[in-house]
């Protein structure tokens, strides 16, 4: 059993890929994109191979501040938990596979590994319990494809049926945009929402991150938007990668808020992801796994869920508490289901 640290340009990587049900936070050029932005540090691949048994985790090493013996790592923003190529989770190979890995890791002076998994690909993540610490944080709403169209719509809430149709009816315009004519329209919703819902700066991407992102997935990016009236009401941001579509970022202009063109939007998504042959349709949850307004609206448009988890390493634990401690006077870091890891969480206010 081999264990190395691969980088994106790395042969390994897309021979896992091609054996592995992905999505496209796990693509090299994402996890690049991701280093860069939102998790700032460097871009890897944390790599267990065992002849043509695989296990492949995307991640971005960071150095800690303060700290010189020790970096840890996290997994990029979205859903990149691991692949395994030639075995499936319950084979005996996965968890020596981790065990190898938290001690390479360990050998590397990374001191900590935190993941968010992958709803659909990660469903069954029990494994991971044994080496290291698993947290559901709530669900995630999942559309199955390969029903019927009216049995999606039959499980489509009634409330969301008849503002749909009222929006068919009013002669709203939705489509798919494959030329990125409304770009700089989604851009501009996109940041008009995140400040009416007050998100936090980590939401508001620049124009250079678009740009990148653009660049990152190419033909794997959608752009989805709806038109009442001559002007762009709402727009959306959606991946298509291995059969599985992802509703990634959206914006929607207050002026027509009374119109609910979000619905619409999905809606018009569903169908054309289904005509494409995707298998599943993933809407995501609430703010950090809550049942919040944002989860219940995702919610009216399909019955099935999937627990959405994070896996949590500590590859030395006496390393890992005196940092805790020296961080924060009197914890013991014994708690991996809260802020994780615990010595990167804020002070609490005076």
């Amino acid at each position: 059993m081999q264990v190395s640290v691969i980088t994106p340009a790395s042969a390994d990587w897309q021979y896992v890929l091609a054996r592995a049900p992905h999505d496209f936070y796990h693509l090299p050029a994402y996890v690049e994109l991701s280093s860069r932005t939102t998790d700032q540090g460097e871009p890897v691949g944390l790599l267990v191979r065992d002849g043509e048994r695989a296990l492949l985790q995307a991640a971005v090493l960071r150095d800690i501040p303060g700290e010189s013996r020790w970096r840890d790592a996290t997994s990029p923003y979205g859903y990149p938990g691991p692949l395994l190529a030639g075995a499936e989770p319950s084979n005996p190979f996965a968890a020596s596979a981790l065990e190898a890995l938290s001690a390479e890791l360990r050998s590397r002076g990374v001191l900590a590994l935190f993941v968010r998994l992958h709803p659909l690909l990660n469903e069954d993540c029990s494994v991971l319990g044994s080496r290291g610490t698993l947290v559901q944080h709530g669900e995630t709403v999942v559309v199955d494809l390969s029903l019927p169209e009216d049995e999606l719509w039959r499980q489509t809430q009634s409330g969301h049926r008849n503002e749909i149709n009222r929006a068919r009816r009013a002669g709203h315009q939705v489509f798919i945009d494959d030329q990125w004519s409304h770009y700089d329209g989604f851009r501009r919703l996109y940041r008009e929402t995140m400040g009416r819902v007050e998100a936090s700066s980590y939401y508001f991407f620049d124009d250079d991150y678009f740009d990148q992102l653009r660049s990152a997935l190419g033909p794997r990016l959608h752009l989805a938007g709806v038109e009442i009236g001559g002007a762009l009401a709402a727009a959306g941001l959606f991946t298509e990668v291995s059969g599985v579509v992802q509703y990634h970022l959206s914006g929607m202009s207050e002026a027509f808020a009374r119109e609910r063109p979000t619905k619409l939007m999905l809606d018009h998504v569903r169908s054309w992801a289904k005509s494409r042959g995707n298998r599943w349709l993933h809407l995501g949850g609430g703010l950090g796994g809550a049942q919040d307004s944002l989860f219940r609206f995702k919610a009216g448009f399909s019955k099935l869920r999937r627990a959405f988890c994070t896996w949590r390493l500590v590859t030395d634990e006496a390393a890992y508490r005196r940092l805790v401690a020296a961080k924060h006077p009197g914890a013991h870091g014994d708690d991996r289901t809260g802020y994780f890891p615990e010595y990167r969480r804020p002070p609490e206010p005076a």
